[in-house]
């Protein structure tokens, strides 16, 4: 079976990123030349051609013509979910299956050994406090904070995960599907549920249906 992947906040070519994101390599050194090859190694080691790679946000904040270069790099069938950093890409959107600004997946079951039930997720760069299907079990996938909400995702009852490399779920890595899916059925057993359409019955009885 091919890997479904998802990443956000990569930040290619942002020195700045460095100064703000401590645990990645070369942040000591601001060597931004020397971090993004690490990324691009990164990404190559992890994403094979037949692959999916969903991008939930501030892919690059290199120019026109290099962000394009990137591009024609980076293996895998891409997926980008716009940020607000994303603005030297979008002339170059033939390099994606599809952009958007919010996506929503349903995962089959039948599609993936390790689901026990549909899972469905929405996708959008910025964290929401509500979004579609919430109330019957949806998870919500982000990017832009950078770790900086995880302990605030842990506690909420929400189910809503940063996907950022800087996060702690994904710890300068790509995650997968099933990481994601674990991630999320571990937060629901420890309210004792099996299902994400009773874990969302039981704590979003206020939520619109």
């Amino acid at each position: 079976m091919n890997q479904i992947y998802f990443t956000a906040d990569l930040h290619f070519g942002h020195p700045n990123i460095l100064k703000h994101s401590p645990k990645r390599p070369f942040s000591d050194t601001v060597d931004i030349k020397a971090h993004d090859e690490w990324l691009r190694d990164l990404w190559k080691s992890t994403v094979g051609k037949r692959d999916t790679v969903y991008i939930l946000g501030d892919l690059t904040f290199l120019k026109s013509e290099n962000a394009r270069h990137l591009l024609e790099k980076l293996p895998g069938q891409k997926f980008l979910i716009e940020g607000n950093h994303d603005g030297s890409i979008r002339a170059y959107k033939n390099y994606f299956r599809e952009v958007y600004q919010i996506k929503e997946m349903r995962f089959k079951s039948t599609v993936a050994p390790f689901l026990n039930e549909d899972f469905y997720v929405v996708m959008c760069h910025y964290p929401m406090v509500t979004w579609n299907q919430k109330p019957q079990g949806s998870v919500m996938l982000h990017g832009h904070s950078h770790g900086k909400l995880d302990e605030y995702n842990t506690h909420s009852m929400d189910l809503r995960f940063d996907v950022g490399i800087d996060g702690s779920l994904a710890n300068l890595r790509f995650l997968t599907l099933e990481d994601i899916y674990n991630a999320a059925t571990e937060k629901i057993k420890q309210y004792n549920c099996n299902t994400f359409m009773e874990y969302a019955q039981n704590n979003y009885r206020g939520e619109m249906r």
